[in-house]
């Protein structure tokens, strides 16, 4: 969050903000997400390219609802991970739906049928036979035909390690063009476009205070993997109009690549999402100061010493691999350190007391950020919205609406 106000000063600001509310509590600032949305639009502006919002990172009904009031027809749509998340939001009343991972059960191919047979559009990424026939067989037996885009692989081979990560074994044209074919001589189902998502430019941080040193190594992945992708994704594009595809939908990037994507004429849109929340993993970015909007807040439930405090609650680490950049950061008040041996606990938490001057009673909160968006969200049925004025209200989760999608 922006603010011209001394950190103490803004500690008060919480204290206050938040006396009369329950904790733990997820809060997101809308200030905050409102500056980011701009930050995120900002490098599509004179091109034809719409903003894609991904849904994991965010994973709440209302946010979702704020993001497309405030930027309209910029919104092009949402990325899902699930089938069934997809058919949440489309009760719900959402629609214009890439799901962006390949469905590999029955019932989710019938659940996009579903989705498809009541109006919604929803475009189902795919690459292997295997995910073509499961959608065709449910699409036919709904009586409909299920839109798909093929998944295409631009991570980048160097060093005898692969950069990106593992998604699509679609590397080749070729492939590509052979997997178009099937879809077209496949009932059911029919082919809408691309997704390329170059994950190593958009997940990699240009200063990374937990990996120092490796700042000449990211911006050559980065360089390479950038004219990688637009290279494949041009490729691939051109070879599948060749064969007289129509396609509605080149979908790519992410928010730490959003920039070098908005250059891609090949695409048609852009996907971001945890750039909305500002997590402390996409700080870091060069050209993308985004602002933390999303918070938890634990509350000071023991003084076990002098210098130690303890909050209720807290466990919550990030997904990939297990690191101090997953765990959450203690951020208000200054000067609370997670202890070595205990770190984020499991229904406690311990912090050492470093500025003794703003060590917090029992009952103070302390505010905390997440290493990524929407993970937390699963830990929470409710979000505490706020702006600098004050309090707004609380809104459900998809866990607070009875959604569990792995």
């Amino acid at each position: 969050m922006a603010t011209s106000l001394a950190p103490f000063e803004e500690y008060a600001r919480w204290r206050g903000l938040l006396a009369g509310e329950r904790l733990p509590s997820a809060i997101v600032d809308l200030d905050a997400l409102e500056s980011n949305l701009g930050l995120l639009l900002a490098p599509l502006a004179g091109t034809p390219l719409g903003l894609r919002i991904a849904t994991k990172s965010v994973r709440c009904t209302a946010l979702l609802r704020h993001v497309v009031d405030k930027a309209g027809d910029r919104i092009r749509g949402f990325m899902t991970w699930s089938a069934h998340e997809t058919a949440m939001l489309a009760e719900l009343g959402f629609n214009d739906f890439v799901l962006g991972y390949p469905i590999s059960r029955r019932d989710e191919a019938e659940a996009v049928a579903k989705v498809t047979r009541d109006g919604r559009y929803v475009a189902v990424v795919v690459d292997d036979p295997v995910h073509i026939a499961l959608l065709a067989e449910a699409a036919r037996e709904a009586e409909v035909e299920v839109p798909v885009l093929i998944d295409v692989d631009v991570s980048l081979r160097a060093f005898g390690q692969v950069f990106g990560v593992r998604r699509s074994p679609l590397q080749l044209v070729d492939a590509v063009r052979d997997l178009a074919r099937l879809v077209r001589d496949t009932p059911g189902v029919r082919l809408d476009g691309v997704m390329a998502y170059e994950a190593q430019v958009a997940g990699l941080r240009d200063r990374d205070p937990f990996h120092r040193g490796r700042g000449p190594l990211v911006r050559y992945i980065k360089a390479r993997s950038i004219a990688l992708a637009a290279d494949r994704r041009r490729a691939v594009v051109q070879a599948l109009q060749d064969d007289g595809h129509v396609l509605r939908i080149v979908n790519g990037g992410g928010t730490g690549s959003i920039r070098s994507s908005a250059q891609d004429t090949a695409l048609t849109e852009v996907t971001a999402g945890s750039g909305l929340l500002g997590p402390h993993l996409f700080d870091g970015y060069a050209e993308l100061p985004l602002q933390p909007a999303a918070w938890f807040a634990l509350s000071v439930a023991r003084a076990p010493s002098a210098d130690v405090i303890t909050c209720a609650g807290g466990g919550y680490p990030a997904s990939g691999p297990p690191g101090a950049d997953r765990a959450p950061i203690a951020v208000l008040p200054e000067g609370l350190r997670p202890l070595p041996a205990e770190g984020f606990g499991e229904v406690q938490t311990p912090f050492l007391v470093t500025r003794p001057d703003q060590r917090p009673s029992i009952g103070d909160p302390v505010l905390c950020r997440h290493a990524k968006a929407g993970e937390v969200m699963e830990r929470f049925d409710e979000v505490l919205l706020v702006r600098r004025a004050g309090v707004l209200t609380r809104v459900p989760t998809y866990r607070g609406l009875g959604g569990s999608f792995g």
